[in-house]
């Protein structure tokens, strides 16, 4: 499957994010690309990092990472984009301490 992820810097430092990255590599995923693009999370503009990988790893393996990542990063959420040769889908993985409104 092939996963990208948006992850907001205002909350973080990009080196933190690539150090979580290294550390998933070789568990995870072989490899990642990331590149640091305009966004907006909650109407306000924010600098993102757009990470993509392959993995085998299974779904729930992932969406546990992720919501260390939340903690680790200090992000409210992470979207992502899940897909593979015939289908897409789009999903939002929340910190578990989040209170807010999930959508």
């Amino acid at each position: 499957m092939k996963y990208i992820l948006n992850i907001g810097i205002n909350g973080t430092n990009y080196s933190k994010i690539i150090e979580q990255l290294n550390n998933a590599r070789g568990y995870y995923f072989e490899d990642y690309h990331s590149v640091i693009k305009a966004g907006t999370y909650k109407d306000m503009n924010e600098p993102t990092a757009v990470v993509t990988f392959d993995t085998e790893a299974h779904y729930t393996s992932i969406i546990i990472l992720l919501e260390e990542w939340c903690t680790t990063l200090t992000q409210e959420c992470i979207a992502l984009n899940i897909s593979n040769d015939l289908q897409s889908s789009n999903h939002i993985v929340h910190n578990k301490e989040y209170k807010g409104e999930r959508v």
